[in-house]
């Protein structure tokens, strides 16, 4: 099946896991995120979208605002569902993931808007209510995706998974925040030796290619670790896998 055991792992263990995971997949995670983050960045060179002006009209801002709506509702819903498809040791299937996100995405979208909102609303009164949320609501896209939830339900299903467990889930998306912040920032630093806003941008979205993936991977990966811990996903998945699936599982990471 696969050699990353199904267990509870500590925040760091998640995201060294999302990592491995990364490398097993690398150019189908990045060309998946690729077939949106490109066409998006054609589309923001041809219109001047936030390229050579920051200060752009209400329509340009709109216009923003639903293009950035649609590339991470996309991107979070076809990575997902390939981190899931690694995670468990089957073989991603980019076609089959990208007409599944299609299928979903008003769900997918709306459910993510509503945690944005919630997310900001939270930090613009307190720091402390804006991590809660953020812990709260970690799994919406994941229950969107992988349980097929609605608006409602999906909300309700994160929250669930999230009792009693929101400081290793904060935890552990604030550990992978830092550790893509630093890879950015390092892209960010290489892009500005041209001194080009285009060529930032161009940087930018090669660097939201490289590492979308391995944010939805461990925001994936904290889904099952949340399953694993409240629910048994582990022995139930390798109930269902047979004994077939039972002797890989023993190896450790």
């Amino acid at each position: 099946m696969n050699d990353l055991d199904l267990r509870p792992r500590s925040s760091t263990e998640i995201v060294d896991a999302a990592f491995q995971l990364f490398r097993r997949s690398p150019i189908q995670l990045i060309l998946a995120s690729a077939l949106v983050y490109v066409p998006w960045l054609v589309i923001r060179l041809v219109f001047d979208l936030g390229i050579t002006d920051p200060l752009i009209g209400p329509n340009k801002t709109l216009a923003l605002f639903a293009g950035l709506l649609v590339v991470y509702s996309l991107v979070g819903g076809v990575t997902t569902i390939m981190a899931s498809d690694i995670y468990l040791g089957q073989t991603p299937d980019m076609g089959a993931a990208f007409r599944t996100t299609a299928s979903r995405f008003v769900t997918l979208a709306v459910s993510g808007v509503i945690r944005v909102m919630l997310l900001a609303i939270g930090i613009v009164f307190f720091v402390i209510p804006g991590l809660y949320v953020l812990g709260r609501f970690f799994a919406v896209t994941q229950a969107v995706m992988l349980e097929n939830k609605g608006i409602g339900g999906a909300l309700s299903r994160s929250s669930q998974l999230s009792v009693d467990l929101k400081r290793h889930i904060v935890n552990t998306m604030l550990l992978i925040a830092l550790v893509t912040l630093a890879i950015s920032l390092g892209f960010g630093l290489l892009s500005t030796m041209f001194q080009s806003k285009v060529i930032t941008n161009v940087v930018s979205t090669a660097t939201g290619v490289l590492l979308y993936p391995l944010l939805a991977l461990t925001e994936t990966l904290l889904y099952y670790d949340t399953r694993i811990r409240k629910e048994g996903f582990d022995i139930e998945y390798l109930a269902r896998a047979g004994p077939s699936a039972a002797a890989p599982e023993s190896a450790a990471i």
